[in-house]
């Protein structure tokens, strides 16, 4: 084997030793990948949980209209967009902080809360993107195993030490789905002591129809020590111009404000964010279609004698009861990208996104050939 050069070395000294100690987020394979290895023209992506319809076509003519202005710095502020957000959710905007993406304010909150020696509490498995907040600001991550596919509250309660500065609990939980209902949520904010902060990351939660749903904001807002975080890109089909925002008492935001990056969010895409806030009807026809196709996947699991995890988002995650590789494997070759979650935790599983219709039932059929691909190891 090589050895190192010597100014490898020396210049490696100089990046923070928590540094070497991350791993870069593994997307989802890209359609052109897949094409290029397997010979195709048709390739079907759904790994990512992208909404497969699109924005709505107002937001299209918002970008075209905006176009002539991207040689302009964008509004630093936000102003427009914070103030339709805050009142579509009955708060005022010092109570938003809009981001590039809901991935910058979880590296913002790391930024505000975290330090050397403190502890950062998740699940296990949970979203991949929190765990790098505490390794990068050299806190501990203390991980509390799941209960039946969803978030253990009680046990993470037991967990809470002195040390505990944050809190980060995706509701409805990915890569499960599943969903916390409201009650719950209520009962857990209660109970957690109040210098710890807890980030609810509701990215999925325009897609919950479970009956205690819709009173998560007010809960937060109740509480000293609460961020909502939710996200433009999946409901709103937003993914590529990476927009979210955070809801809390205004304390609260003012730290993120106070750390975030000037400028953050484009002009593009603060236009975009504003024309899909007035378009509840292109909202509703996708969540019309994510109800039919999370059925349609939950019924062919049991179908073909699979465990499919009761979803409350715009994906569903399947129970091969063995090695995902080959399977999903077989996917690819047939034109069909789907998520092996083996490196989120779930060894045997695949998620799977809810497309249109013709995705849908396209997966279905693909998915029963490419079970019959050889167990093993991958």
């Amino acid at each position: 084997m090589a050895s190192t050069p010597e100014w490898l070395g020396a210049i490696a000294s100089a990046v923070k030793p928590q540094v070497h100690r991350l791993v870069p987020y593994v997307p989802g394979t890209p359609i052109i990948d897949v094409m290029a290895k397997y010979g195709l023209t048709d390739v079907v992506k759904l790994a990512s949980n992208e909404n497969p319809f699109g924005p709505a076509p107002a937001v299209i003519e918002a970008i075209r209209a905006a176009v002539p202005e991207i040689g302009l710095y964008p509004d630093a502020g936000a102003v427009e967009l914070r103030q339709a957000l805050a009142t579509k959710h009955g708060v005022q905007s010092d109570q938003i902080s809009v981001a590039n993406g809901s991935d910058e304010l979880l590296q913002t909150i790391g930024y505000a809360v975290l330090g050397e020696g403190d502890e950062l509490l998740i699940g296990d498995p949970t979203f991949l993107r929190y765990e790098p907040q505490a390794i990068l600001n050299r806190a501990r991550t203390v991980k509390v195993p799941l209960r039946d596919d969803a978030h253990d509250l009680d046990a993470m309660l037991g967990r809470i030490t002195d040390r505990t500065k944050c809190i980060m609990l995706c509701n409805p939980h990915n890569p499960a789905g599943t969903y916390l209902p409201d009650g719950a949520i209520e009962h857990f904010l209660e109970a957690v002591p109040k210098h710890v902060l807890v980030v609810l990351d509701e990215a999925y939660y325009e897609f919950v129809d479970h009956p205690d749903h819709g009173r998560s904001m007010a809960l937060a807002l109740g509480q000293p020590n609460v961020l909502v975080l939710r996200t433009f890109s999946k409901i709103h089909a937003l993914a590529a111009l990476r927009v979210g925002y955070a809801v809390g008492r205004p304390y609260l935001v003012r730290w993120i404000e106070q750390i975030r990056e000037p400028f953050n969010v484009n002009s593009l895409a603060q236009v975009a964010a504003l024309a899909a806030l007035r378009d509840e009807t292109h909202v509703q026809q996708t969540l019309l279609a994510n109800r039919a196709g999370r059925e349609l996947y939950t019924q062919t699991a049991a179908r073909l004698g699979l465990r499919a995890v009761l979803s409350q988002a715009n994906f569903v995650l399947f129970d091969l009861g063995r090695h995902e590789q080959p399977v999903y494997e077989a996917l690819l070759r047939r034109g069909v990208i789907v998520r092996a979650c083996s490196g989120m935790g779930l060894p045997g599983h695949l998620r799977v996104t809810i497309g249109t219709p013709e995705q849908c039932d396209r997966f279905v059929r693909e998915f029963e050939v490419a079970l019959s691909a050889p167990a093993g190891s991958g």
